[in-house]
């Protein structure tokens, strides 16, 4: 099978005026729930309070397929102690459980493209050339020398948990305020509404020796069959 995306969005990235880009997935990047990164045992020694109770919201819905761009920022501290940081622009496609990301500017190294399941994650690039692993997580690794819950972060840009065992924090009106998952937290600063739905705007991410900013500037939701 072949799944075609034509989004007009990459050019606010790439540039273009007129030319509509073209992702393409194939065979056999058929992706189902990514495995959670951080053993989820230790969530036993975890504490986080919340003066809302869960039980009474519903849980969002997933979403069939969108397209999130926007901006991330990284700070994070080396073994040896000293500060580095970087940003790029980012579009996200997600089609069911398919994923294409680009990435551009200094912490992309240029234009990085990412597709990926949870059997294999293909990155190109410049810099790295062509890298493939099981996760985004090992591919981030190896050509950036640092790691951030990636795969993650489909669930977090729809404003909803990661993993079965997360701890949720959820504000008076009902929006999801904090997820912890594991050694990761992620904070919802600000949501937006797209076609009926609440989905967040800037969620802060923080985790060891790491802070990470996401801010999405703007959102496309449609349903269309593979």
């Amino acid at each position: 099978m072949r799944i075609t995306f034509t989004v007009a969005t990459l050019c606010l990235l790439t540039g273009c005026a007129s030319q509509t880009a073209v992702l393409t997935f194939k065979e056999p990047y058929s992706i189902n729930t990514p495995a959670p990164i951080i053993n989820n045992t230790q969530l036993a020694d975890l504490e986080v309070s919340t003066d809302v109770d869960s039980a009474q919201f519903p849980k969002p819905e997933p979403q069939s397929m969108w397209t999130a761009t926007g901006k991330l920022s990284v700070k994070m501290l080396n073994e040896d102690g000293k500060k580095k940081g970087g940003s790029a622009y980012f579009v996200w496609q997600q089609n069911t459980q398919d994923y294409h990301v680009i990435l551009t500017g200094p912490l992309g190294q240029g234009r990085t493209s990412l597709v990926g399941n949870d059997k294999n994650v293909i990155m190109q690039s410049a810099q790295t050339g062509e890298l493939s692993a099981a996760t985004p997580e090992t591919l981030f690794e190896k050509a950036f020398g640092w790691t951030a819950p990636v795969s993650y972060l489909k669930y977090w840009l729809e404003g909803r948990q990661a993993t079965a065992n997360a701890v949720l924090t959820y504000a008076p009106d009902g929006k999801l305020e904090s997820v912890r998952e594991g050694l990761w937290q992620a904070d919802f600063k600000n949501y937006r509404y797209v076609n009926n739905e609440t989905l967040p705007q800037k969620i802060v991410v923080t985790g060891p020796n790491i802070n990470m900013t996401v801010l999405i500037s703007g959102w496309q939701t449609q349903d269309i069959a593979l």
